[in-house]
């Protein structure tokens, strides 16, 4: 059935997006040490008061952005379905089961049933983490962009 193989997949995506955001969290966050080092370095330098402020909203643009980088790549419990070893000895039951009634497929039924109801759910659970992590981490790319440019401008102004 191509509905249950598209729940499938989308519960394995779901599961594996949690990665991919943590490895961008984590590039956000490298991003966010280099300018921190930058903002040292020009807050160093004889500043006017302009630079000085676009210094202030650098240095306070790396502690959100450090803050929300971090809550993205806070460990989150996400949801899968079991090992195969959970299902050992209910598939010994079954398949003494069906040795005994071989026209019954209503077990088999009510177990993919049940798998596709499980992975309905884990793709709404785990989507609503997904969806957190991707809000925190678009909110600390805003901030990292604020720093970089808040830089730039202190820099440029610096040197011209």
């Amino acid at each position: 059935m191509m509905n249950t193989e598209y729940v499938y997949e989308r519960d394995r995506a779901e599961f594996s997006l949690g990665d991919t955001l943590d490895i961008k969290a984590g590039l956000i966050l490298a991003c966010l040490t280099f300018l921190a080092i930058q903002a040292g370095e020009l807050l160093r330098q004889p500043l006017n008061q302009y630079q000085i402020i676009a210094q202030g909203i650098s240095i306070m643009s790396l502690i959100l952005g450090g803050f929300l980088s971090v809550a993205v790549l806070w460990p989150y419990k996400y949801y899968r379905e079991a090992t195969p070893d959970k299902y050992d000895s209910w598939i010994k039951q079954m398949e003494a089961y069906r040795a005994n009634h071989p026209e019954a497929t209503a077990v088999e039924d009510a177990l993919t049933g049940a798998r596709l109801l499980s992975a309905k759910q884990r793709i709404l659970l785990n989507g609503s983490i997904n969806k957190r992590k991707s809000t925190l981490m678009f909110a600390a790319f805003g901030a990292t962009v604020i720093s970089f440019m808040a830089n730039i401008l202190t820099l440029a102004r610096h040197l011209f």
